[in-house]
This record gives C-alpha cells, structure tokens and sequence, in this order.
C-alpha cells in the first residue's frame, strides 16, 4: 500500500490568515465609524440650516405683516403688536422662542435701529439676528417700510 501526503495548510498558515482577516475587520469598522460621523455631523448642519431658514421665513413674514415692533433690550425679546394679534420672540441662552414655538438654536439680536439709526430698546424697523454659534458667519438682517399710518400713531410724534 502507497500511504500519500494529505495536502493541508500548516498552522502557522492559519494564524496568518487570522491575523489579515482581523485587520481588515477592523479597518472595515473603523471607516465605517468615520463614515457614520460624517454623516452625522452632515444631518445636525443640516437641521440647524433648514431650521435657521425657516425661522428667517417667519421673522420676515412676522416684521413686515402691519405691526408695531418693540425691542426690550433688558428682557432680549422682540415684541410686535397688531390689532389682531400680539407675536413676541425672546431670546434666550440656548433657545429662542416664538409665542410658544421653541427653536433649539442660540440666535441672539445683533443692531437693532429705527430710521436708519442704531438704537438699544424701543421701537424697531430693522434688526440684525446673529446665528454664528450654530453655523459660522450666520446673519440674519430683517427690515419693514413704515407708512404714514405708523408716525400719526406714535404718542411720541416721530
């Protein structure tokens, strides 16, 4: 009888196919956790953009509807008075509100100004809104006409 070789990998063989398979397994989990990163950090800039325009929307909407707007410097909030309905946005440390509306982003009031001048509390016509926490060189600049309606109802006489 002929006995014949079995043709088999020896051990050391093995171990290093082991040892390739495990780094590949591991490169493959650590560019897959780089990957989910990037896509995360992509998701949060993107809620806080589409967040931020749609707050714009609304402050534009909110400034040049027939209201009569007031900064309280003390109180940071923004109140505009109509016949129909009174809207007030109070900034705050982390969050701004709208009414009741909570939007999770730090926005904060930059120059507010009436005719054309930078004023500190009082009535408004214009307003710069600073975002540059959440996203980087965010501005927002709002601004409404005022008729003639608007003076003859000043108690001041503007």
């Amino acid at each position: 009888m002929a006995t014949g070789k079995l043709k088999s990998f020896t051990l050391a063989e093995l171990l290093v196919v082991m040892i390739i398979t495990a780094i590949v397994v591991g490169m493959a989990f650590s560019v897959l956790r780089i990957v989910q990163k990037q896509i995360h950090a992509i998701q949060t800039n993107f809620e806080k953009t589409s967040t931020l325009a749609l707050f714009e929307q609304k402050l534009w909407q909110d400034f040049n509807e027939p209201h009569t707007i007031i900064y309280n410097a003390d109180k940071q909030n923004l109140v505009m008075i109509s016949e129909i309905d009174t809207i007030v946005y109070s900034f705050q440390e982390k969050t701004t509100m709208r009414n009741r509306d909570t939007i999770k982003l730090k926005i904060t009031p930059g120059k507010i100004f009436f005719k054309g001048k930078e004023i500190k509390s009082g009535p408004v016509d214009a307003i710069t809104i600073l975002a540059e926490t959440e996203l980087p060189d965010y501005q927002i600049f709002v601004s409404k006409k005022n008729d003639i309606t608007f003076f003859m109802n000043q108690e001041d006489g503007f």
